[in-house]
């Protein structure tokens, strides 16, 4: 599996925001309540708070498999709006249990799971601005810790991690950014490829294997900035530096890349969605 820390985030600074802990916001219990209305399931043989939800394995086009995840919380972040405080809040859970609330362990297709929340004040409690509790994230069925919390809009703020995996001779990471999408009160998860590695083997989806002196058909790389200069459909669009080379199916051609930039746009409903012409596809 590809190591995440090979991979350098770059961002820009989140700014003046004020982080503090949970206790100092709100109650744990009214922000458990909310949480319970979204994870209704208590499995008694984990004795966790959970909920059973598409594990990321298909059977079928568009018919995914299900998994029963135990969650815990893994940030939960004040921030400090035009509109008064916020609390940024994300879950994350592993494939713990079976539908019937057996115990499983899920296996190496099942992603883990992550959910995000955006909780405004209402009294001295807290309501729901945005939120989606069950996202796909993590290889072997296992939640990705430690999201870090950047700004994608001059009053909007998501969570960003790298989610790595491997399948035969190709091995890939990817950025995953959740964000607040305003037109649908929802948060939605943009999936962008950061990097692949593919050994040059005739199973290989890109082939390259007529030269064997070629030691990988593709190995190219990426680093993620956010462009806060310029503001498209109210977001900043995302700058991805791109190093690297492939080579076509036979390879007889060898395409390089070099501190080559791409920026990548919000749409909404959508998230930040890739262009055609970025090479990794």
């Amino acid at each position: 599996m590809t190591n995440p820390k090979l991979l350098k985030i770059i961002l820009s600074a989140i700014g003046a925001i004020a982080f503090v802990s949970l206790s100092n916001i709100a109650s744990a219990k009214s922000v458990n309540e909310i949480l319970d209305k979204y994870y209704p399931i208590y499995n008694e043989i984990k004795q966790c708070r959970g909920i059973v939800a598409n594990n990321g394995s298909t059977i079928d086009e568009g018919v995914y498999l299900k998994s029963g995840y135990c969650i815990e919380v893994d940030r939960q972040l004040q921030v400090q709006t035009k509109q008064g405080k916020r609390l940024y809040l994300l879950v994350i859970g592993n494939v713990s249990f079976h539908e019937e609330g057996g115990n499983d362990f899920g296996s190496h297709a099942d992603t883990g799971l992550v959910g995000m929340f955006v909780l405004r004040p209402e009294g001295d409690s807290w309501e729901v601005e945005y939120a989606n509790p069950a996202m796909n994230a993590g290889s072997s069925g296992q939640g990705l810790k430690d999201w870090k919390l950047i700004q994608v809009a001059s009053n909007l703020w998501g969570f960003i991690n790298v989610h790595s995996d491997s399948h035969g001779s190709a091995s890939f990471s990817e950025y995953i950014l959740l964000a607040p999408d305003a037109e649908s009160k929802k948060v939605i998860d943009s999936h962008i490829t950061a990097k692949v590695t593919m050994e040059n083997n005739p199973f290989a989806p890109s082939g390259c294997s007529k030269d064997k002196n070629i030691d990988y058909c593709t190995w190219l790389k990426a680093k993620l900035g956010i462009d806060k200069t310029s503001v498209v459909n109210s977001f900043y669009p995302l700058e991805i530096t791109v190093n690297g080379y492939k080579y076509n199916h036979n390879g007889t051609e060898k395409k390089t890349y070099d501190n080559q930039v791409y920026k990548i746009k919000y749409e909404p409903k959508k998230g930040y969605q890739v262009r055609k012409n970025y090479p990794m596809q």
